[in-house]
Formats: structure tokens, C-alpha cells, sequence
């Protein structure tokens, strides 16, 4: 045996030996990270093949991976002395070689982003009759490259809105979103001036400080449950650097500006600013009104004409600052403000007649002196942390501050007045000259903090919690002069001072789930409200003060599907709420025109709203097409609600104040029950490298209904707006806008649809085309438009014709001193978003 077990010894030691040998040590290895983006924009660069070389084997790869539908890259390398060397390819593009080092015992390194731009030398080579998309869709938002868009160095922001799927703009510049216009604007993700006054600022400012317009309808857990039909985020450039600053100004037959823009960026110090200055003197706006009255003491008809001239200034500006402390922290700050002054001179004339009746019952001339002025400023201050080891785990600490105090200085004064017999007339309709000053305030302080990591490569959790501190405040002077000799007397039952007190806290959990072919991004917020009401003086005293609370649970998800290169299609659904704003809940009785009184009221509810949506993107260097279907019901809507007061008048506020039999009397209810289904079509074509035509048109079906009131309104409304972008020979350019709207339809109105066109032609000068000099002129076809509004409430029915001027020619020039180029500079990834408030809605 002793042999046997010899020779197996023997065995044994010769395999045991080459064995250990197939088994060294386990080599390090690190995993490295990283994001692929265009140099000129900083989008992410989807499907780039990334290779990872090291110094020791030139010209080949260690790995090649392919990047993500987002731009993210994820490799694991061997962990080796000397420097490693990143690059991407694309066809057409070529990468800036992004080299780095691995230290002994690194596990993880992320290089931050690898840059790509267009290869010139091979575009030269071929007929390329094309440029980059400029509509890219993500799970959670429709995004909209001006930057790379040559019409941003000509246009104004409010033009180039027109130009975003899903936005429309009509020739007034109010701004619609997927067919309404409650929605909030915000601008790189926080609400400064350009949220409560998006007509006037958007007009103020260039395109060019434009890098983005995102257009988000269905909102994640992430944003405030308020803002019903969804935001539109407006991302400003700043990843430059240098110093760039533009002087601009422009002169017209109805109004003339000028502004400044500059920009600078040092190191790891970046600043912008912007101000402008706008004046329009419009021409005189005549509106007729005849209503006819169903009332038991017979029928009556209302006839009045009112003629207006007016003249608008405002200013904007804007300090936009971030100083990056090292690789890991940063700290940005804006300020932006907005004033506005306007001074509005009227003259109405009216008259009321009695079934049978040749002459008017009574009469009287109402002349109108109205001073308005307003000033909205918000401040904001964000503390931004990475992850050292991981810099997509992101910690945000966001302040805000935000105050809009306004004034208005109103004398009405009454003359040529028929009393037909009627000896109470002054008193019933209360026609003493008098004079009002309101002051209205809104504060708010924010206070935010946001949690974002990755959970793997294709995962991210959100998380955050937020406070709203709201303090809104209204007081209302009337002094009247009851016989008539210019003496003014404080008025105590026509005056009042209002407070409003909102407490809001609010918690959110988002996640995200990105895979080559499904994103999901599922999220739920949960927000408690506190509100207090009290009346400090006026008809309601101290027992109309109230508190209340209320809770809301929010879900949201959507999900999108890559159906082939270039396509997909995005499904989401989401709930909304909407907050009264202190235009709706104010309850001054306003009955300065006698026969159309408005009262607010504080018992508002917040608006609750579901929807549903389905957008089919396609989206190549040709062509982009967007098709959208969407849903919206909403049960409790805030709804403007006029009936007529019938005979013998009626009192309001216990007895405190009166109105006149024929007079019109308008509240705010939540009685609206919505339904609305649109389709949107966004069609963007380039015809050859210096022709671009843009199709956006939208169709919507609209059920309003008020069941408590007995009132019904529904049918189709419709917009379609023709953009083109024409490069014409000796480098003139031609930018034409083509627009059609349909009827509007409310809960108890009908608007008539209106055409616009707007048209301007630009030349470059100078060096480096740094001076340009555009004309342009609005609606050059049509020197006056008539838009009627039909209305039918209880006991009455109405047309108002308007008859006004949007005509106008105007010449602009801008200067350009110094130059950007594309840097590294980062901006806060989260910020506040308060889209709560549902305003005032904007003349039409």
C-alpha cells in the first residue's frame, strides 16, 4: 500500500500546482461614470458609442459602451497606473478626449460629462440640408432647444413661444398651454416676475438668454400640486464663458423699448443680468354693450358705449448669479422684479329703457381717471451639494422670497345725468363723483429642501419636503362727494381692509426608472393647508373671520416607450389643484360702474383636477412631429357667475350695500364641472438648410356645466399658428407668424375667434454679425379688429363688441460686445416651484 499512497501523493502535488497557478489574486477594478453632451448646448447626446483607452495601449479601448437614452455611461475598467482617456463617437459629431487618472483602491469615478460637437470638416464633405432636433421628449417633459435655433439672435422671448409645441401665443400675447391658460411659468425652475406677469416680461426679453423652454403638462410629485394645466419652465444659458453684453432698442408707431443683457463668466464665478424698459401708447378701444333684461317687472334694455385710451410702462430685471465653492458645492442667487404703470382715461356713456319705452328711463355720462401701479419681486437663494464619490446624488436647500405689492388711484365722476322721473336715481345707483385707492399685497416665503440619488444605473429617487408661509393683505378707500362740490368724504360701507393668511406644508416622494426601451417615473405628494380669514374693517366686521384646513394626496405617473429610433410615445396621468389667488377671494364690493358690480369671495375652495395624456413624438434633424390626446375633468372649478338683479334691487352684506334693479352682479362660485378633450399637432419641417416652416394646431372639445345654477356651455374651440424661417440672400432674414383662434368659450360666454400676423425682416452687420437691425410689423393687413363676447346668465342676455387696433410698425436695432463660449458652469438641478394660485385671467 505504501506505493500506492506514494504514487497518489505524487498525483496529488502535480495537479494541485498548475492549478494555484490558473488562480491569482483577483485585479482591481474601478467603475467609472459619466454623461454625454453637446458642447454648444449642454443637452445630453443620446446612444454615443463611448470608448475607454489607457496611455499604455494606444489606439485601443479598454471597454466600449454604448450610452443611454438620457446621455449616462457606465464601465468598469482595470484599475492601472497612469492616465485613462474617454472619448465619444457619433456620426457627424466629434468629442472633445476627456482624460483622467485612478488612484490604488478606487471603486468609483465619475468624469462628469464628455463633450461632442459637430464635425465641421465632415459636414463640409457631404450636403447636409438639415441641423440637431429642436424638440427633444423625456418621461417627464417636452423639451425645446432655442439655443440652438437661429431665429433666439432676432426674436423676442414672447415671439419665439409661439414656436414651442404644445404653446400657443394669440396677437394680444397671451399665452395659452395645451388649450388653457391655467398653467404656471417659471423660470430655471422658480417663480420670479415672469409668473405673475408672463405678457409683459416675456416681451422684455431676448431670445437669445434663452438656452431652453421646457413644457412639463402633467406635473410630478416633485412640483407643487397647484398649476392645473401644467408648466412651462424657462431655462436661461449660463454654462459660458467670458463676457457677453447686448444693447437693444426699438421705435414704432404704437410703442418703443430698449434693454441691456449682459453675461459673464470667470472662473468659477458666472453673473447675467438683464433690464428693459417698454411703452405702448394704444389707440383708443370703444366697446359697445347691449343687454337685454327678463325680469318680473317687465323687460329692459341696457345700451352703453365706452371709449378708452391708454398708455403702459414697464420695466424688467433680472441679476442672476452662482459661484461654484468647490467640485462638490455651489451657491446661486437671482433677484428678479417687474414694475408696471398704467394710466387709463375713459369715457361711458348709458342709458336704460323700458319695454314700449322710445326714451331712455334714465342716462348718464361716466368719465373714469385710473392710475394703476404694481411691483412683483422675488428672490432666491439655493445651496447645492454632490456626492463626492457620486455626483448625480444631489442636496438642494432653496429660500424664497416673493412680494407683489400693487396701488391703484381711481376718480369716477358722473355728468349729463336723466333721471326720467326717477327721484332716487343718484342715490339708488349711487352716481356721486368719487374717487378710490386700493393697495393689495402678497408675501411669501418658501422654504424647500430636495434629496435626489441614483439606485443603480437606471434608477433615481427623489425625495423632499416644503413650507409655504402666503400673506395676503387688501384694503379699499372709496371717498365720495354726494354733493358733488369736490369734497371728498370717506365712504366707511364702500371701503374695506382684508387679510388672508395661508399655511402650507407639503412632502413628496418621486422615482424614476430609465431603460433603453421604458421610462417609468411614478411619484406621490401629500400637501396640508392652514388658511385664515379676517375683515379689520368695512361692512363685514370681526364675526365674518374664519379658519380652515384641508389635506390633499396627489398621485402622478407617467411612463414613456421608445417605439424606434427617434419615436416614442409618453402616457401620463396626474392630479392638479388650484388656489385661489386674492383676485378671487377679495370681498370688496366693487359697484364703482353701478350696472356691472364684482365681489370676491373669501369661502373659495382650492380646484381639484384629473388628466390624462398621450404624446407621440418623432423627432429627427429634419423633421419633428408631436402628436398630442388629452383628457381633463375638473369637478369643483372656479367659475365667474353673473346674474341680473331684478326689480326692487337687493341688498348684500346684511343690508350693507345695495344694488339697482338691472344692474349686473358677478361673484366667484366652485361650481364649474369641466370636461375637456384636445388634440394638438406639432409639426416643425425643414425645407432645405434656410427654410423652416412650423405647424402647431390644437382642437378641443369643451363641456362646462354649473348644475347648482342651471347653466350649461359647451363646443369645439380651435387655434392653428404658421411659423416661418426664411435665410434669403445677402444675409437677410425673413420671420413670419400666421395665427388663427377660434371662439373662446366660458361657463357663461361666448368670444369670438380673431387672425393675427405678425411679420419681420433682420439683417446682420459688423464683424462678427454683431449689429442688427430688424423690421417688423404686426397685423399690417388690419388697421381695427372687432371681437364680440356673447353672455347669457340669469335673467339676461348680452353682446359686447370691442372695436381696437393691434397694428403697428416698428424699427429695432441690437449691438453685441464681447463673446461666450461654452464652460462647465452647473446650475442648481432643483429649485422652488410655487404653482399654486389660480390668477386673475387676462383680458382678452
Amino acid at each position: 500500500m505504501k506505493p500506492l499512497s506514494m504514487m497518489l501523493t505524487v498525483l496529488a502535488v502535480m495537479f494541485a500546482m498548475p492549478m494555484g497557478a490558473q488562480t491569482p489574486a483577483t485585479a482591481a477594478t474601478c467603475k467609472v461614470t459619466g454623461t454625454v453632451m453637446d458642447k454648444e448646448t449642454g443637452e445630453p447626446e443620446m446612444m454615443a458609442t463611448v470608448c475607454v483607452a489607457h496611455k499604455s495601449l494606444p489606439g485601443t479601448g479598454v471597454k466600449k459602451v454604448l450610452a443611454d437614452s438620457v446621455g449616462r455611461f457606465e464601465v468598469v475598467v482595470p484599475v492601472m497606473p497612469g492616465q485613462y482617456t474617454v472619448t465619444a463617437a457619433m456620426v457627424g459629431r466629434v468629442a472633445e478626449p476627456r482624460r483622467f487618472a485612478l488612484t490604488e483602491g478606487q471603486e468609483v469615478m465619475d468624469i462628469g460629462a464628455v463633450y461632442v460637437a459637430d464635425d465641421v470638416k465632415m459636414l463640409k464633405e457631404v450636403t447636409v440640408d438639415a441641423q440637431k432636433p429642436l424638440v427633444t421628449m423625456d418621461v417627464d417633459k417636452l423639451t425645446y432647444d432655442v439655443a440652438s435655433d437661429p431665429d433666439a439672435k432676432i426674436l423676442r422671448l414672447s415671439e419665439m413661444m409661439g414656436k414651442v409645441p404644445l404653446i400657443s401665443v394669440d396677437g394680444d400675447g397671451n399665452i395659452e398651454m395645451n388649450g388653457t391658460k391655467k398653467f404656471l411659468i417659471l423660470q430655471n425652475g422658480r417663480k420670479t416676475a415672469v409668473t405673475r406677469n408672463p405678457k409683459e416680461v416675456l416681451r422684455s426679453l431676448p431670445a437669445e438668454m434663452v438656452k431652453s423652454i421646457e413644457v412639463i403638462t402633467s406635473p410630478g410629485a416633485r412640483y407643487d400640486a397647484e398649476g392645473i394645466g401644467g408648466v412651462i419652465n424657462i431655462v436661461m444659458r449660463s454654462q459660458y464663458e467670458g463676457h457677453l453684453t447686448t444693447l437693444s432698442a426699438s421705435a414704432g408707431t404704437t410703442a418703443y423699448d430698449g434693454g441691456v443683457m449682459t453675461m459673464s463668466k470667470i472662473g468659477r464665478f458666472a453673473f447675467d443680468a438683464n433690464f428693459s424698459y417698454n411703452r405702448i401708447l394704444a389707440p383708443e378701444d370703444r366697446t359697445s354693450l347691449l343687454r337685454n333684461g327678463y325680469g318680473a317687472g317687465g323687460a329692459t334694455q341696457l345700451k352703453s358705449v365706452n371709449s378708452t385710451k391708454s398708455q403702459d410702462n414697464t420695466e424688467f430685471a433680472s441679476v442672476n448669479a452662482s459661484y461654484e465653492i468647490d467640485s462638490v458645492q455651489m451657491i446661486t442667487f437671482s433677484l428678479t422684479g417687474m414694475g408696471a404703470q398704467q394710466h387709463m382715461m375713459s369715457d361711458e356713456r348709458t342709458g336704460m329703457w323700458s319695454q314700449g319705452n322710445s326714451q331712455a328711463d334714465y342716462s348718464y355720462l361716466r368719465h373714469g381717471n385710473l392710475k394703476n401701479s404694481m411691483l412683483n419681486g422675488t428672490l432666491n437663494l439655493d445651496y447645492q451639494r454632490n456626492g463626492r464619490r457620486n455626483h448625480q446624488r444631489v442636496t438642494t436647500l432653496s429660500y424664497q422670497l416673493s412680494a407683489g405689492p400693487s396701488h391703484s388711484k381711481d376718480i369716477t365722476q358722473y355728468a349729463d345725468i336723466v333721471s326720467g322721473g326717477m327721484a332716487s336715481l343718484i342715490e339708488q345707483l349711487q352716481l356721486y363723483d368719487n374717487r378710490s385707492n386700493r393697495d393689495n399685497k402678497t408675501n411669501e416665503h418658501t422654504l424647500q429642501l430636495d434629496y435626489s440619488t441614483p439606485l443603480g444605473r437606471q434608477h433615481t429617487l427623489e425625495v423632499g419636503a416644503k413650507y409655504i408661509l402666503r400673506n395676503n393683505e387688501s384694503q379699499n378707500d372709496l371717498y365720495d362727494s354726494r354733493a358733488m362740490s369736490g369734497q371728498w368724504a370717506h365712504n366707511d360701507l364702500r371701503s374695506n381692509h382684508y387679510k388672508n393668511r395661508n399655511d402650507i406644508v407639503g412632502g413628496y416622494l418621486s422615482y424614476t426608472y430609465r431603460g433603453k426601451t421604458v421610462s417609468v417615473m411614478p411619484g406621490l405628494r401629500y400637501e396640508y393647508t392652514y388658511q385664515d380669514i379676517k375683515y379689520l374693517a368695512g361692512p363685514i366686521g370681526a364675526e365674518g373671520n374664519y379658519s380652515s384646513h384641508y389635506a390633499n394626496v396627489v398621485p402622478s405617473v407617467r411612463v414613456n416607450l421608445k417605439l424606434a429610433k427617434a419615436q416614442s410615445l409618453r402616457l401620463e396621468y396626474g392630479k392638479r389643484l388650484a388656489r385661489p389667488s386674492i383676485y378671487y377671494l377679495n370681498p370688496y364690493f366693487n359697484n364703482q360702474n353701478p350696472q356691472n358690480i364684482v365681489q370676491g369671495n373669501s369661502s373659495l375652495d382650492a380646484e381639484n383636477s384629473y388628466n390624462l395624456g398621450a404624446t407621440y413624438g418623432w423627432f429627427t434633424r429634419k423633421t419633428n412631429l408631436s402628436l398630442s390626446l388629452s383628457y381633463r375633468h375638473l369637478s369643483n372649478g372656479i367659475e365667474s357667475y353673473s346674474r341680473l338683479i331684478g326689480e326692487g334691487g337687493e341688498y348684500f352684506d346684511n343690508g350693507q350695500h345695495y344694488a339697482a334693479p338691472g344692474a349686473v352682479y358677478t361673484t366667484y362660485l366652485n361650481v364649474g364641472k369641466v370636461e375637456r378633450t384636445a388634440v394638438n399637432v406639432y409639426y416643425k419641417w425643414n425645407l432645405t438648410s434656410k427654410l423652416w416652416l412650423t405647424l402647431s394646431m390644437g382642437a378641443a372639445y369643451i363641456d362646462l356645466r354649473a348644475p347648482s345654477r342651471q347653466l350649461q356651455n359647451h363646443g369645439w374651440t380651435g387655434n392653428a399658428d404658421l411659423n416661418l424661417s426664411w435665410r434669403l440672400p445677402a444675409d437677410f432674414s425673413l420671420y413670419a407668424i400666421l395665427s388663427a383662434r377660434s371662439r373662446d368659450i366660458t361657463l357663461q360666454d361666448r368670444v369670438d375667434g380673431l387672425v393675427y400676423n405678425y411679420f419681420s425682416l433682420s439683417r446682420p452687420f459688423l464683424r462678427s454679425k454683431r449689429l442688427i437691425v430688424s423690421l417688423r410689423a404686426a397685423d399690417p393687413f388690419h388697421k381695427w379688429l372687432t371681437r364680440t363676447t356673447y353672455t347669457q346668465g340669469p335673467g339676461y342676455q348680452s353682446q359686447s363688441d370691442r372695436r381696437y387696433s393691434r397694428q403697428g410698425i416698428s424699427i429695432g436695432v441690437s449691438y453685441r460686445l464681447g463673446d461666450m463660449k461654452y464652460s462647465k458652469t452647473k446650475r442648481s438641478r432643483h429649485s422652488i416651484y410655487n404653482d399654486d394660485l389660480k390668477k386673475a385671467p387676462t383680458a382678452k
